[in-house]
């Protein structure tokens, strides 16, 4: 497990993970992290913050809860990390993906974490303490959403927004969410909406999905309405009968499909046991894209497999890399 430290000339790049273990296989003691700072406190100073995550007893709750606002101020420190917007003249998701470029005949593998922007705290995590070829996608819902990608964008990550797909398990999508059987008409309006309050993302990542992803119909819709607005999708629902690859192929849209879900069952030994399985899928087949929700867990054990990675193992890749089109 990753301790992630916050100091050094280059602040994200200089990001240092601790590890330590006992014969329990937890964490040595580490320093607490600084609290959440209240509403009329200074913002916090990533180069001072002793420890951003950390196992050792220490709650999630204890993380600074810091705004996009205090990231957008510390990252004028991190050079030419920041992500800068290509040719006007080219479409979303190739203006707003991270520029990447790996070695002939290198396996790649890329990650996409999802459900940033509600828990504050979380997401200033991933979006400072992952390094930046990790692709962040934000709820819709949530608040500050623009400055959340501008934040994500100023430590070099690219952004997606998330978007509620209908699902098996029947969950609720709120207003924008798209249903099976959905015309083309309120599909576009309701993408349209989430486009619009989610400035310079790349594309749409599925929020569920399992269900209308098998719809050949809506998927078309789907597919068909995202490449009008010149956007990419990702299907990170794990459905392996998912139509939307065909449907892209039909409609001219980029789009990918996620490998492996991390955490289907969230516990550490099933993560890291998932991580190994992405790991061998894009050795064997050359790509792969491994996709989770944000949380504590899934943020300290990526960046600690991250830290791991040598020249023999698959290329961390942004999830655009992994675009088909």
């Amino acid at each position: 497990m990753a301790v992630l430290y916050f100091g050094g000339e280059r602040l994200s790049d200089q990001i240092h993970y601790l590890l330590a273990s006992s014969s329990g296989g937890d964490l040595a003691p580490v320093p607490q992290p600084r609290s959440s700072a209240g509403p009329n406190s200074a913002p916090a100073d990533l180069a001072e913050m002793p420890a951003l995550v950390t196992t050792d007893g220490t709650t999630p709750e204890s993380w600074p809860e810091l705004s996009p606002a205090d990231l957008l101020a510390q990252s004028t420190g991190l050079g030419d990390r920041a992500l800068k917007d290509t040719a006007f003249d080219q479409p979303p998701w190739r203006r707003f993906a991270r520029p990447f470029a790996a070695a002939e005949g290198k396996p790649l593998l890329g990650f996409l974490m999802t459900g940033l922007g509600i828990d504050r705290a979380a997401t200033a995590a991933a979006i400072a303490g992952l390094p930046p070829e990790v692709s962040l996608s934000f709820s819709p819902e949530a608040k500050d959403l623009g400055q959340w990608i501008a934040a994500a964008r100023a430590f070099g990550h690219e952004a997606l927004v998330d978007l509620p797909l209908q699902s098996k398990d029947r969950r609720a999508l709120g207003a924008a969410g798209i249903l099976i059987g959905l015309n083309a008409g309120e599909a576009a309006r309701r993408l349209q909406a989430i486009a619009d309050a989610a400035p310079a993302v790349f594309g749409f990542a599925s929020d569920g999905g399992d269900a209308l992803l098998l719809d050949d119909g809506t998927t078309a819709i789907l597919a068909a309405e995202i490449a009008r607005l010149g956007l990419a999708f990702i299907d990170a629902s794990g459905e392996p009968m998912s139509q939307i690859l065909p449907a892209a192929r039909e409609s001219g849209l980029a789009a990918a499909r996620s490998t492996v879900t991390l955490d289907a069952r969230p516990s550490r030994t099933a993560i890291t046991e998932r991580l190994a399985a992405a790991t061998e899928v894009a050795q064997e087949e050359g790509r792969a894209l491994a996709v989770a929700k944000v949380s504590p867990l899934t943020i300290t054990l990526l960046a600690d497999w991250l830290r791991r990675t040598d020249e023999q193992s698959p290329v961390p890749a942004p999830a655009s890399a992994l675009l088909q089109r």
